[in-house]
């Protein structure tokens, strides 16, 4: 522990006395506005704290009998500033990398006994690169962004108790692990950026998925993750595509530049998984197998709060919003379910 430790300090010694504050460049971890995450992108590296009342699926339901349940979701994520410059005339350009990391955790926290983790996820890869052009001769048309992040990687995982469930009433799969590499793009329409007033923001994006091992989308450990035979056909599918709408308003009633009402709505054209669900008798106790096959659905994310502005001349916000949530489960293994759906409140912090 010590020898570690003594290293940290050494790089970090030698970094200051190499890379002094007053010989770090403008352009270096630098944190730029543009480019970042809308609040209804269903996957995206912010800090939200959400409650919610989410669909009950018996397979991963430990409760007897039980309605729809209230459960947490945390995201946690940072986009890591790497560097970030304007150039050209009137700063009318800006180009900058960024590092976003981010992990979702889904929690039953009302369940009496253990309050099972119920999924988690964490994505990480390769630095984004987002570029702007800024216009100035519109009063509605405020610049256009881009956005690539050449290679992440998502990995999900249930909980240990989820586990343990399905494994002692015997259900066939126990655990899928959904783990692949991606690229992804976006292409906006009058990006937020640190702009304070209304605006309407479009943006378009697109995930590719990479890589090809497993069924495509995940794995399957034959020995640790089955108990018995299931039949579950390779993924033809590698692409998603989504929308992104938000109107953020700056007058006229319950808004101002430091109190911002917002209204975001994502619709992305989601790819349901296809090995099969589980389903409970409550009057026999037995389980039923439902067969799955592969497909798109459109699923919505909507919500509507306010962003809470501190600071005037800063981007620092907290956020309370209403949301609501319909289409394929976006939580690991859960997705491939239909007509999953959360109804809630969420706490955002932007730092």
């Amino acid at each position: 522990m010590i020898k570690p430790l003594m290293i940290c300090i050494a790089f970090l010694s030698i970094s200051v006395s190499i890379f002094g504050y007053e010989v770090i460049p403008k352009w270096a971890f630098r944190d730029p506005q543009f480019g970042k995450p809308l609040i209804s992108e269903i996957s995206s590296p912010l800090f939200k704290m959400e409650i919610g009342n989410d669909r009950d699926f018996d397979e991963y339901n430990m409760r007897q009998n039980s309605d729809d349940l209230w459960v947490m979701a945390i995201n946690l994520g940072i986009d890591i500033p790497i560097l970030s410059f304007d150039f050209g005339q009137n700063r009318a350009w800006g180009f900058a990398l960024t590092l976003p990391v981010s992990t979702n955790i889904l929690v039953d926290m009302f369940e009496p006994k253990t309050a099972p983790l119920l999924n988690q996820d964490y994505k990480f890869g390769a630095p984004k690169i987002a570029l702007i052009k800024r216009f100035s001769d519109y009063s509605w048309f405020k610049n256009i962004s881009f956005t690539l992040l050449p290679m992440f990687h998502e990995c999900t995982h249930i909980g240990d108790e989820i586990t343990i469930y399905r494994t002692d009433v015997d259900l066939p799969i126990i655990r899928i692990n959904i783990s692949y590499e991606f690229t992804e793009f976006a292409f906006t329409i009058n990006d937020p950026e640190n702009i304070r007033e209304n605006l309407h923001t479009l943006r378009i994006g697109g995930v590719y998925r990479l890589t090809d091992e497993g069924y495509g989308w995940f794995k399957i450990d034959q020995e640790a993750d089955i108990q018995y035979p299931v039949d579950i056909a390779h993924s033809n599918e590698r692409f998603e595509y989504y929308i992104n709408y938000q109107f953020q308003r700056t007058k006229w009633f319950l808004a101002s530049e430091d109190i911002v009402n917002i209204f975001a709505i994502e619709a992305r054209h989601r790819l349901r998984y296809n090995h099969p669900t589980f389903y409970e008798n409550n009057d026999t106790g037995e389980w039923t197998t439902i067969d799955k096959t592969e497909g798109y659905e459109w699923s919505f994310n909507i919500y509507f709060g306010w962003y809470f502005y501190p600071e005037r001349h800063s981007n620092k916000r907290v956020g309370l919003f209403f949301r609501h949530y319909q289409g394929v489960a976006p939580y690991g293994q859960m997705r491939n379910y239909s007509g999953y759906r959360f109804t809630g409140f969420t706490l955002s912090y932007n730092p």
